[in-house]
């Protein structure tokens, strides 16, 4: 993350295990919602407090101006990271914070916010340890590897913003052909597509914490919006090829080890003698097939 953050004229202050602190505005936050590959928030800091209990922490949110980002008739959820001696479940500062929340809009507004664990709108985030404690707007709602493109959102191995960190890391940005074999939901493939086409990343999403936001600027999104589009290439440059699944197709494996040839866990349909020199080898011929072909014994009751 460090390295985009860079590319798009960002100051990198602080990097961490979890995250990279920059700085900027509320409408930085924006741009960095659309363009960020390898994150997965985009965090916007309101207030540093110390908090030694459960009452200084709500008199700590208290002094936010909340009426100021959160309308009093809309929705409000809290989330918490908490590694603190006097809260020892997340769900209870949440409800803390929550509550200095829209305490604070009421007085101010006269009326106060809904409120539940729903990330579509308005979030905050509490991260509490030991004793200090910072408060962000989650500008992002939910995370940002939900990029938009999938009809059917399934439960993938790799996430795809680890997906787009790990293609940033070989240096590939479109120069040169792509392979990925065993591609399973293709999110390699797809990030690889999204990168070399300069395509941003959230440019298919059609919802962000930020847009619930008092104050949000819906022209200037567009046209960030409007700008990415036009700067994203049209076709490919080189080639991506993703493959999986082969119903009715034959592998074969080439080996000098009889031993290891054991452990692919197939049978091998034809087992043919080489002789690399003095080296026994064996070419094995396998049938490709989705499932298993075991047949299970019947059950008698």
């Amino acid at each position: 993350m460090k390295e985009e953050l860079l590319q798009q004229g960002f100051p990198v202050l602080s990097e961490g295990v979890a995250g990279v602190t920059t700085e900027g505005t509320l409408d930085d936050t924006l741009r960095l919602n659309l363009l960020l590959r390898t994150g997965h928030r985009v965090l916007y800091l309101l207030r540093e407090f110390p908090a030694s209990n459960a009452e200084s922490l709500y008199r700590g949110v208290s002094q936010v101006p909340w009426e100021k980002y959160i309308a009093e008739d809309g929705y409000v959820c809290v989330t918490s990271s908490v590694a603190d001696p006097f809260i020892r479940d997340s769900r209870y500062a949440n409800v803390k914070c929550k509550d200095a929340i829209v305490d604070r809009i009421r007085e101010k507004c006269g009326q106060r916010p809904d409120s539940g664990a729903d990330q579509h709108r308005a979030v905050v985030n509490l991260y509490c340890k030991n004793g200090d404690c910072s408060l962000y707007l989650d500008t992002s709602g939910e995370p940002l590897s939900r990029r938009g493109y999938r009809r059917i959102p399934m439960g993938a191995p790799m996430q795809e913003t680890l997906a787009a960190a790990v293609i940033m890391a070989t240096g590939w940005r479109g120069n040169g052909h792509f392979i990925n074999p065993m591609c399973g939901s293709g999110t390699l493939a797809i990030e690889a597509a999204l990168t070399a086409l300069n395509r941003p990343a959230g440019l298919l999403r059609d919802n962000f914490g930020f847009i619930h936001l008092k104050g949000f600027r819906e022209a200037f999104w567009n046209n960030l919006r409007a700008q990415a589009k036009k700067e994203a290439k049209k076709s490919l440059d080189s080639r991506i090829i993703a493959a999986d699944i082969r119903k009715g197709l034959k592998g074969y494996l080439f080996t000098g080890n009889l031993d290891l040839a054991k452990k692919v866990g197939l049978k091998a349909k034809r087992r043919i003698p080489f002789f690399n020199g003095g080296i026994e080898c064996r070419l094995f011929e396998y049938e490709l097939y989705a499932g298993s072909r075991k047949k299970k014994n019947p059950q008698i009751t």
